[in-house]
């Protein structure tokens, strides 16, 4: 079915609707202070225009010098107080546009992070979550940028109806040839406003791209691959390409809007000479006094300079609208995955895999072909297989970062998409092989905790983590111990771990949720094996009765474990004890222990 397109008119009140009220409760004197200053800018041109013609007829007239004085101090005094109090308010204003942004960037990384993990690997997910960061922050202003043309649209129209009633006494024909100047303009308007949109959309995609290769370059964390393996010339000349394609982009917008913004400006011109001219002839004539040819001209100016002023905020409203409701349609994106409202059940679980297929998203080749496998409450169970076989795979359909493409997984006799998701993902403690340290504390990396908010049990607790896992002697030996920050990213007294304290941090982290099931998905690459073992055997016990996972091309684990899986070709080949499986004649897992333990003897 053909995907309805949304309408310019229904995206601002979408828009509007959404996200004012967000900012209103967050920042309750943002949308005052911005009527404040609007009215302000509204009252302010009416007293020139009202009171210089009595002042300039005045002169002309004789008009007492008291009296002369007395409407140069209204005009002078009043339009200090409205430039004043308009000052003021711009300075309070000016405060928000920063908080609002950063505002909005924090919602928006609340977002990412709670969206179904396979979002963040989908291409599509991907684009639009660089639509909504450039449509809120480069293109649209934000809130602040779309409450500021709102707010002008509104006091221009406020002035026109004042300008208008001041011309349509005197000069009538002069109103229907501003009029009809306007009409024109606004059509230009439109067009080149439909060029901009149409470039922003081209530019999406390039943005991404050109950022990656950016940040790439500068990122340390890619320093040594880009030295040793001379990549520097490489990401130069993509991010340099990609460069082009934005500015190829921008030179095409500018190319085309260039006729539209012509005729705009020959347009103003003729305006100028009309109004003059006109007002000149009228004058001459007698029927316009010198104050009154003042006022005319002043609010003839006022009015066109308004007039196109609205027409400039009604193409940025739809303009700035179109870009920011990119960021409604992400906060709206669908879920990859059904949730469920069911709470799961205290203690340990019996896992149950029926039938399970998987192919990733956007691919035909499966990864899991109709996996069945039980996992009993307590139970210790190795997953071992080649590259590919489809180990980790197996523990995200179960941690639910995917679902699977067919069959079912149950929890104690439930299908697991039934049940409450946070409530169902507090049931793991999963330690995958690429697992992610933060620049924060030892400490907080471990609770995943902001610092003033861990008790005293709480970093007692993380510290008993910190001796299971045997980083007890380089705690000891960081200045500031478990809160020293790890990298040097923000501090410089900041520790740098090895990959190997890394990944016994990582373990930690996970040990310190206690959740009933644990998993160890190769977090030890980077360890010896005399300190694999190590780890394997202190987390075994430390375990105790929860369900433990491990995965490790290094089979020695697998003899802390109840019950061994082979994986082979996306399926469970062989099932069993170690010494049922080792003693299996031509047997996978036979076959792989027999060739790692040949290097030992």
């Amino acid at each position: 079915m053909k995907k309805r397109e949304i309408s310019s008119v229904q995206k601002i009140r979408d828009v509007i609707t959404t996200l004012f009220p967000i900012a209103a409760k967050r920042f309750p004197f943002f949308f005052p202070l911005m009527a404040l200053e609007t009215l302000c800018d509204v009252l302010r041109p009416f007293l020139g225009i009202y009171l210089t013609p009595m002042i300039v007829d005045g002169l002309v007239n004789g008009l007492p010098f008291g009296k002369l004085m007395m409407y140069a101090a209204i005009l002078a005094g009043g339009e200090t107080v409205f430039t004043v109090i308009r000052q003021l308010a711009i300075t309070a204003l000016n405060k928000y546009q920063e908080r609002l942004g950063n505002y909005f960037r924090e919602r928006t990384g609340e977002h990412v992070m709670n969206l179904d993990f396979q979002l963040t690997e989908d291409k599509k997910a991907l684009d639009q979550l660089e639509k909504a960061n450039t449509g809120m922050d480069w293109y649209s202003g934000g809130v602040y940028g779309i409450a500021e043309q709102f707010f002008m649209f509104a006091g221009n129209v406020l002035k026109i109806g004042g300008f208008t009633a001041v011309i349509a006494l005197r000069m009538p024909l002069l109103l229907a040839a501003i009029c009809v100047y306007v009409a024109i303009d606004a059509v230009m308007a439109v067009k080149a406003n439909k060029v901009e949109l149409q470039a922003y959309d081209k530019l999406s995609k390039v943005n991404r791209l050109f950022s990656y290769f950016g940040w790439s370059i500068v990122d340390f964390r890619y320093g040594k691959d880009i030295r040793l393996y001379d990549g520097s010339s490489m990401l130069v000349n993509k991010w340099d390409g990609y460069q082009n394609d934005s500015v190829d982009a921008w030179k095409w917008q500018a190319k085309t809007t260039l006729k539209y913004q012509l005729v705009s400006t020959v347009l103003d011109v003729a305006r100028v000479v009309i109004t003059y001219g006109y007002a000149g002839l009228l004058a001459i004539r007698g029927m316009l006094t010198p104050g009154t040819f003042t006022q005319m001209v002043e609010s003839a100016g006022g009015l066109d300079a308004t007039l196109s002023g609205l027409v400039w905020n009604v193409t940025e409203l739809f303009k700035r609208c179109n870009y920011a409701y990119e960021y409604i349609l992400f906060e709206r994106y669908p879920a990859a995955m059904p949730k469920g409202t069911k709470p799961v059940p205290d203690g340990l679980h019996r896992i149950e895999f029926r039938n399970v297929t998987f192919a990733y998203p956007g691919t035909d080749r499966k990864v899991l072909d109709g996996v069945n496998l039980t996992i009993e409450p307590g139970e210790r169970l190795s997953l071992v297989g080649l590259n590919g076989a489809g180990k980790t795979t197996l523990v995200k359909l179960l941690c639910r970062l995917y679902d699977p493409s067919d069959g079912q997984i149950l929890m104690d006799g439930t299908d697991i998409r039934e049940y409450d998701y946070v409530a169902y993902m507090k049931q793991f403690a999963p330690v995958f092989q690429d697992f992610k340290l933060f620049g924060f504390s030892v400490l907080e990396n471990i609770c995943l905790k902001d610092a003033n908010e861990i008790s005293p049990a709480e970093k007692e607790r993380a510290e008993k983590m910190i001796r299971k896992t045997g980083l007890t002697e380089m705690t000891e030996k960081l200045p500031k111990g478990m809160d020293t920050r790890i990298y040097k990213v923000f501090e410089e007294d900041g520790v740098e771990p090895s990959g190997g304290e890394q990944q016994k941090l990582a373990i930690a982290r996970a040990l310190y949720k206690d959740a009933p099931v644990v998993i160890l998905d190769e977090p030890t690459a980077a360890l010896d094996p005399v300190a694999e073992y190590d780890i394997y055997r202190q987390f075994d016990e430390l375990v105790e009765n929860r369900t433990a996972l491990y995965i490790s091309h290094r089979l020695s684990s697998s003899r802390f474990c109840d019950r061994i899986a082979v994986f082979s070709g996306g399926r469970v080949a062989e099932y069993g004890t170690h010494e049922e499986l080792v003693n299996m004649r031509g047997g996978l897992y036979a076959a792989m222990f027999e060739a790692q333990a040949q290097y030992y003897r």
